[in-house]
């Protein structure tokens, strides 16, 4: 059996073959692990893909001299699902739990409750400002991190984050919080 730092080698060389192999042999794993932080399967099956499609892009970043390639991917997983974890609890934070559920949904699936809170957000999101929407909407429907976001936004990561900032605070107010000037 090929050593998974071998597989990531081939892997940077743009090796499907290789990436097959290493996905099969460990997204079992990682999804387990993902559900565990997460709860919630469907959560878990998305960073579960956004953890390979940073192995097949990142794959070059991986150095065996800082740690195993088991470490590398359970790190990426775990800083993913995190991501996604808190992501989650900011937007159950902005909403609340006292608002009303729009007809002919389930109340109870955690899918529709998501679906709900995220028809809710991107109602108010749309009163924004525009630079605020484009982040907080990377941040929170693409699961970006910040990074991710100064990244594709050519942006410095210190305005990504005042506009993260400044946009939740505006969405707080929104939905009923404090009041927020400008």
């Amino acid at each position: 059996m090929e050593a998974d730092s071998e597989l990531l080698g081939r892997i940077v060389r743009r090796d499907k073959e290789a990436f097959s192999l290493l996905y099969d042999r460990w997204a079992p794993v990682l999804f387990n692990f993902c559900v565990r932080i997460l709860r919630d399967v469907g959560d878990a099956e998305e960073v579960l893909q956004d953890v390979f499609v940073q192995v097949w892009k990142d794959a070059h970043r991986f150095e065996p001299a800082r740690g195993s390639a088991k470490t590398w991917l359970f790190t990426i997983a775990r800083s993913r699902a995190l991501d996604r974890w808190r992501s989650r609890k900011s937007v159950d934070k902005l909403v609340g739990a006292d608002v009303p559920v729009a007809e002919g949904t389930a109340a109870s699936g955690s899918a529709a409750e998501r679906s709900r809170l995220a028809q809710l957000v991107a109602r108010q999101m749309g009163r924004l400002p525009a630079k605020e929407k484009a982040v907080l909407s990377l941040a929170y429907f693409e699961g970006l991190t910040q990074e991710e976001i100064a990244s594709r936004l050519d942006e410095p990561l210190g305005t990504v984050k005042g506009r993260a900032r400044s946009g939740l605070a505006r969405l707080h107010a929104l939905f009923g919080g404090d009041r927020v000037d400008g």
